[in-house]
């Protein structure tokens, strides 16, 4: 059988990251040393004189619609979050949001068409790794990663395990005073009612998923009313509840994705308070059978 020039062509795919452009300057350059033409997926490749063709792209819905078979196909994960400094950086979270939503649904495409040819950065800490048939690649010395991306990178292996801790680096808070210290977040609730977490906007595969949520609240806020919301931005499965004591409660909260869409978790006060601390140790992850 004669096979097709897509069925001969390699392809690497990296999605977003914060050292992304790194990841493909090297591997453009140990790819081209090896022997091969490398382009970007928008090229025609059809058009080059070369046996050797590697095909970069940033999501993994491009060799699976060109018909690449598995073995022609790699997805390399950089450990370095989705996040370029820029955009951690600004203080406006909406960018930050969109990124994530991108970074992840590409991030989960990886795994969902390729999920036994995904590498990870951790993959490439000692010789050279053959990612694809005639070519090795040795990792990178990257900068080091702030906290929101690391925790990110640790919530975006819930693609991998079905199953992932989500940091609370990675919300949002809507209060005066917020103090991050070891993991968590203490915030003021004096204020109006309001919405005083969310995100982190992860996209999440279709399936039934539980988030396990730690919250800790002082004496006055216990006395307060509460919603916590878990689902899909527009539609969440809602619990309300008072937490009538101090201390350090837990919440378990499911929602049922019909299709891969962003996720968001909510914790909204209900009633205006004067003073009252609570914090937030972040949410266990998991997919319900």
């Amino acid at each position: 059988m004669i096979m097709s020039h897509s069925e001969q062509y390699l392809w690497l795919v990296f999605p977003p990251s914060a050292d992304r452009d790194d990841w493909v300057a090297a591997t453009k350059s140990q790819a081209e040393h090896a022997g091969f033409t490398v382009m970007p997926a928008a090229s025609n490749a059809k058009d080059v004189p070369s046996d050797k063709i590697l095909i970069l792209s940033r999501d993994a819905e491009e060799p699976r619609k060109a018909g690449a078979p598995s073995r022609n196909v790699a997805v390399l994960l950089s450990d370095r979050g989705p996040l370029l400094p820029e955009v951690d950086a600004n203080s406006e979270p909406a960018p930050r949001h969109a990124a994530v939503r991108n970074a992840s649904e590409l991030t989960r495409r990886g795994y969902a068409f390729f999920s036994e040819r995904v590498f990870k950065a951790e993959d490439f800490k000692g010789d050279a790794v053959e990612v694809l048939p005639g070519l090795q690649l040795l990792g990178l010395n990257s900068g080091p990663e702030s906290e929101r991306n690391r925790a990110l990178s640790e919530a975006f292996s819930v693609y991998a395990n079905n199953q992932a801790f989500w940091g609370s680096e990675i919300f949002d808070f809507n209060a005066k005073d917020v103090r991050h210290s070891n993991g968590q977040v203490t915030f003021d609730l004096t204020g109006r009612p309001r919405i005083l977490i969310f995100g982190p906007y992860i996209v999440m595969p279709a399936g039934r998923w539980k988030a396990v949520v730690r919250l800790g609240f002082s004496v006055p806020s216990a006395k307060h009313r509460y919603r916590a919301d878990w689902g899909s931005q527009e539609v969440y499965t809602s619990y309300e509840f008072r937490p009538g004591r101090d201390g350090v409660f837990q919440l378990e909260i499911e929602y049922e994705w019909d299709k891969p869409s962003a996720s968001e978790f909510r914790l909204l006060l209900l009633e205006g308070a004067f003073d009252g601390e609570v914090t937030f140790f972040g949410a266990e992850i998991t997919e319900s059978r």
